[in-house]
């Protein structure tokens, strides 16, 4: 009788944290469909020619790259928040909360992208789309602290190298999404294009920390 209630217990369980990733996933997916919302689709009274087309699209090319960056980014944190919910084993309150805290900033990201497309030659634009993802990077970092060190809900948080290893990749992350916004605040205009091109230092830095935690871990659980 009490293995029939253990089990009863472990699929509930079971249950319960794979609404929680069903929730998450909708969030980022609708999150993800709504970027493209805004680049409405070129209208003419009249007919249009092919040259007229072209010019209307051609304006549209800032937005398309705003949409493609945020698309890019956001995805990268779905697949972020995919691995990490790979390694959970159960669930609390305060985990489901911090979760929210994630989400929260991920919903904000369509709004921040519009504003972007618009306005992305101001710097506080730049700015508040630069803190707007180092949020989201540092609410991620709130989750693995959370259950980097409970065995009970991390199956890996017994392997500290590998915690340790995470807490870099969150930390060296957020600071690069921060810097992106700080750097627009100093008078200096080559300064402030450099900001909108910074981000692109997340790989490097990320490549030379995997590299350097496989080289010294040859059973990465990743």
């Amino acid at each position: 009788m009490s293995h029939q209630h253990h089990d009863i217990f472990e699929s509930r369980k079971q249950f319960q944290l794979e609404r929680i990733i069903l929730f998450s996933d909708a969030v980022f997916a609708i999150a993800i469909t709504l970027l493209i919302i805004e680049i409405k689709v070129p209208h003419f009274e009249n007919g249009v020619t092919q040259q007229e087309l072209a010019h209307e699209l051609s304006v549209k090319i800032p937005e398309f790259f705003g949409f493609i960056l945020s698309f890019a980014v956001i995805g990268q944190f779905w697949m972020s928040h995919h691995r990490l919910f790979g390694y959970i084993t159960n669930y609390t309150s305060k985990l489901m909360w911090l979760n929210l805290l994630m989400l929260l900033w991920i919903v904000v990201m369509p709004f921040s992208t519009f504003l972007n497309m618009q306005h992305g030659n101001l710097d506080i634009v730049w700015f508040w789309y630069s803190v707007n993802l180092a949020l989201i990077e540092l609410s991620y970092y709130f989750l693995w602290k959370y259950v980097g060190n409970k065995e009970d809900l991390c199956y890996v948080a017994n392997d500290k190298k590998f915690i340790s290893y995470v807490y870099r990749r969150c930390i060296v992350t957020f600071f690069i999404f921060l810097s992106g916004g700080l750097i627009t605040l100093l008078p200096w205009m080559p300064m402030k294009w450099f900001a909108r091109f910074v981000f692109a230092l997340i790989f490097p830095a990320l490549a030379i920390l995997r590299n350097q935690y496989i080289k010294h871990n040859k059973k990465a659980p990743f």
